[in-house]
C-alpha cells in the first residue's frame, strides 16, 4: 500500500519545517507520496520565500490554495496523514477543514512546531488538541508537552524525532574563525532600542576584525510567521552613522541559513533554531545573553548549554574558536542520537486509517470561537473587505462569541 502523505503550511517557517519533516520520512515498509500546499492567509509567503523554504527538499513548490481549494484537494487525493504546519488558531482552521471534507474516512492528523518548541503552553495544546500525534524535537519537549496536552484533557502520540534539517548535517571540518554570521529573528528581541543596540555591539564584534553577516528572515515587505515591527536593515539604514560605524560595517544577506555555514563561520544569535544547525556542524555557537534569559526571549533551553555569551566578549571567544557546548545538554536538546520515531508512527496511522481504526473525530470544535471566525474571515476575504468587516463589527463584538457558530458553518 503506497501511503499518501499531504503538508498543509500557512507561512514561511511553517513551510521549511513541512518539507524538512516530509523529507526526513524516509521510506518506511511501504512506498511514500508526499506533497505539500499553503493555505492562503494574510502571512502566506512570498515567491521568494517559498523558493528559500523548499530549497535542497524533494518536496514539489507547493500550490497556494483557498479554504474551498484545499477541502477540494483533500477529498480529491485522500491523503492517509496530513501534517498541519501552522500557526495554532490556522492549524485548529486547516484541521477543521481537512476532517469536514471527509468526515467518515478522514485522514490522521499529526502537526507540531518549527524549531525550539519550548516552552510547551496550554494554549498551544488547546489549538491542537484534535491531533492523533505531536511531532516534538528534544527529550525535554517530549516531557513538556505531554503534561501540556494532559491539561486539555487529550493525550495525543507525542513523538520524538530530530529537528529535520539537522538529519541533513554532518560534522565540518574545523577552521579558524573569520566570520560570524547573526541570524536574527522577528520578535526577539522586539524593542527598538534593544535591536539598535545589538546592532551596535555587532558592528564593533566586526571592528576586532571578523566580517559580520546579518543572516535576515524576510526582506522589507514581505510577511513572515511574526511580524517584525523594526527590521535590521531598515534600522541600520538609519542609525549606523549616529553610532559611529560605517555602513558597510555589517552586510545584511537573506536566503538559506545553510549557505552561510561554512567552515571557518561561527554563528550567533539570540534564540534561533539556526544556533542548533550550527551546532549541528561543530561551528562555534554563541546565545547572545546581553537582554536576559527567559521565556519571553525564547532563550531559556540554552541555559546550561555553555553557549550563552555576551555580545561584548563574542570577538575574543570566537578568535579562541569556542564557546564548546555540554555534551549532555545537547543530547537532551534537540541533538540526541535516537533514531526518529516519525516514519513507524507515520505508517502506524495509515495502517489504522485503512482498516478503520483510527479514531472517531467528526469535527473539530473551534476552541475559541470568535478567534476562529477572524482567522476564517482573514483566510476568505481580500484584506480590504475584511478589515472593512472588522471595522463595522467593532459595535457589536460582544455579539460575536453567540453568533461565531452560525457564521463559521455558513
Amino acid at each position: 500500500m503506497t501511503i499518501r502523505v499531504l503538508a498543509v503550511a500557512d507561512s514561511d517557517s511553517y513551510l521549511k519545517w513541512a518539507c524538512s519533516t516530509l523529507d526526513s520520512l524516509g521510506d518506511p515498509e511501504a512506498p511514500l507520496e508526499r506533497a505539500a500546499v499553503l493555505v492562503r492567509t494574510p502571512i502566506v509567503p512570498t515567491t521568494s520565500q517559498i523558493a528559500a523554504a523548499v530549497a535542497g527538499s524533494t518536496v514539489v513548490r507547493p500550490q497556494v490554495l483557498s479554504l474551498g481549494a484545499l477541502r477540494d484537494h483533500v477529498r480529491s487525493t485522500r491523503p492517509d496523514v496530513v501534517l498541519v504546519a501552522a500557526t495554532g488558531p490556522i492549524a485548529e482552521m486547516v484541521a477543521r477543514t481537512v476532517v469536514r471534507a471527509d468526515p467518515k474516512r478522514r485522514p490522521a492528523l499529526v502537526t507540531g512546531l518549527p524549531g525550539m518548541a519550548l516552552p510547551a503552553t496550554p494554549r498551544g495544546a488547546a489549538w491542537r488538541r484534535w491531533c492523533d500525534a505531536f511531532v516534538v524535537h528534544s527529550r525535554r519537549e517530549r516531557t513538556a508537552y505531554a503534561e501540556a496536552f494532559a491539561t486539555q484533557d487529550v493525550t495525543p502520540q507525542v513523538v520524538l524525532t530530530h529537528l529535520p534539517f539537522l538529519e541533513r548535517h554532518t560534522t565540518m571540518a574545523t577552521a579558524p574563525v573569520g566570520r560570524v554570521v547573526f541570524a536574527a529573528q522577528a520578535k526577539v528581541p522586539a524593542g527598538r532600542a534593544e535591536r539598535v543596540q545589538l546592532l551596535d555591539s555587532l558592528a564593533k564584534v566586526a571592528g576586532e576584525g571578523l566580517e559580520v553577516i546579518v543572516k535576515l528572515r524576510a526582506r522589507k515587505g514581505e510577511r513572515q510567521t511574526h511580524n517584525e515591527e523594526h527590521p535590521y536593515d531598515d534600522l541600520w539604514e538609519t542609525e549606523h552613522a549616529g553610532l559611529g560605524h560605517a555602513v558597510n560595517a555589517l552586510r545584511f544577506v537573506d536566503g538559506p541559513m545553510a549557505e552561510w555555514l561554512q567552515p571557518g563561520t561561527a554563528l550567533a544569535t539570540v534564540s534561533s533554531t539556526a544556533a542548533l544547525e550550527s551546532l549541528a556542524l561543530n561551528l562555534p555557537t554563541a546565545l547572545v545573553e546581553d537582554f536576559g534569559v527567559s521565556e519571553e526571549l525564547l532563550n531559556e533551553p540554552f541555559v546550561g548549554s555553555g553557549c550563552l555569551v555576551s555580545l561584548a566578549d563574542a570577538g575574543k571567544v570566537f578568535h579562541e574558536n569556542g564557546p564548546v557546548p555540554d555534551a549532555a545538554w545537547l543530547d537532551d536538546n534537540y541533538l540526541h542520537e535516537t533514531e526518529s520515531e516519525l516514519p513507524a508512527l507515520v505508517a502506524s496511522l495509515a495502517a489504522q486509517r485503512a482498516d478503520g481504526t483510527l479514531r472517531s473525530l467528526p469535527d473539530v470544535r473551534p476552541w475559541l470561537w470568535p478567534r476562529h471566525v477572524r482567522v476564517v474571515l482573514q483566510s476568505v476575504l481580500p484584506g480590504w473587505l475584511y478589515r472593512t468587516v472588522l471595522v463595522v463589527g467593532r459595535p457589536v463584538k460582544r455579539v460575536l462569541g453567540k453568533a461565531a457558530p452560525s457564521l463559521a458553518n455558513r
